[in-house]
């Protein structure tokens, strides 16, 4: 009897090991981003493949600039649903919203710390117009401002050890890329002024920042943190936008405008693109007439929540045939 309970017992350890391994095999990542395609902009998530999309705040207001939780289970966002841009936080397995900020003027660009405590962010509270960086406790409480500039600091990211944020600012000649610690203390440029970038993102190991350039040409470039090395990983001649690297490190998530012409709001497409980090072929992601941009890669703890159809499918196969 006592053999019998141990195989018994052992079997049902490698059941459940192979539901882990068989979920890991076939899980494909997710990348949330926010489009209008419904009318009014909403954050979706898709698969790399293309597949499996899904609206996941669906809201008569303007939804944009997802920021994931650490576990996956939850994202902030920006909404137009008080009448003026705050910060939300959704539990995937919430329908509805909670509200982080409240206040007059504009709370954007969320960004969420790898701990999982804070939510970095832009705002111009202080000031309408000039935008300076802010950090919030996930609970609302112990708003800091932590950059202080007459002119525009924005995008923060945090860097994956929680220690950095990287964020846009034209503080100095022309616009560049700054790091500063998390407590806003050691404020130094990392990129050169005529480079112009924006919209930094933060490799998974700490060595590389990815950014846009914002002019005739725009593409997405990849430096190491002191500035130097810089490389183009995008198309010439394509406007791309909002770099996003993925979790791994081996690819890096972007938008795109389909024509030439910056600024201009007249119907013209964008679509999200991946391309390898170092550099390649991109992939289109979306295929959509409207404005689909600002991607982030999903956690994998996304998948517990959403499974695809696929994933469910391969996976009871799997156990089946075992």
């Amino acid at each position: 009897m006592k053999t019998k309970s141990v195989s018994i017992g052992f079997g049902i350890t490698m059941l459940f090991s192979l539901m882990l391994l068989t979920v890991n095999a076939w899980s494909a990542p997710y990348i949330a981003f926010s489009s209008d395609r419904a009318g009014n902009f909403d954050i979706y998530v898709i698969d790399t493949d293309g597949k499996n999309l899904r609206n996941l705040t669906n809201h008569p207001a303007n939804d944009g600039s997802a920021t994931w939780a650490p576990d996956g289970r939850s994202f902030a966002f920006v909404s137009f649903r008080n009448g003026h841009a705050d910060i939300y936080i959704m539990n995937l397995d919430e329908t509805e919203a909670q509200q982080l900020t409240n206040h007059p003027k504009a709370d954007v660009q969320p960004d969420w710390s790898p701990d999982g405590n804070w939510i970095a962010f832009a705002s111009d509270r202080a000031n309408r117009g000039n935008y300076n960086i802010y950090k919030i406790g996930i609970n609302g409480k112990n708003l800091q401002r932590l950059t202080k500039n007459k002119k525009y600091d924005m995008t923060p990211v945090w860097s994956r050890n929680g220690e950095q944020i990287a964020f846009f600012s034209n503080r100095d000649e022309g616009t560049g890329i700054y790091v500063m610690n998390a407590n806003g203390r050691h404020l130094r440029r990392v990129e050169n002024p005529e480079q112009g970038g924006t919209a930094p993102s933060w490799s998974p190991d700490g060595k590389r920042i990815a950014y846009s350039i914002n002019r005739a040409g725009s593409g997405i470039y990849t430096m190491d943190v002191h500035g130097k090395d810089s490389r183009r990983v995008t198309p010439m001649n394509i406007w791309s936008r909002h770099p996003a690297w993925s979790p791994d490190g081996t690819w890096i998530a972007y938008d795109v405008e389909l024509e030439n012409g910056w600024g201009n709001a007249n119907g013209v497409a964008q679509n999200i693109y991946i391309v390898p980090a170092n550099g390649g072929k991109p992939h289109q992601i979306t295929a959509h007439d409207g404005k689909n941009r600002h991607p982030a890669w999903v956690p994998e703890g996304f998948l517990s929540v959403f499974p695809t159809a696929d994933t469910q499918t391969n996976l009871w196969s799997k156990l089946k045939q075992n």
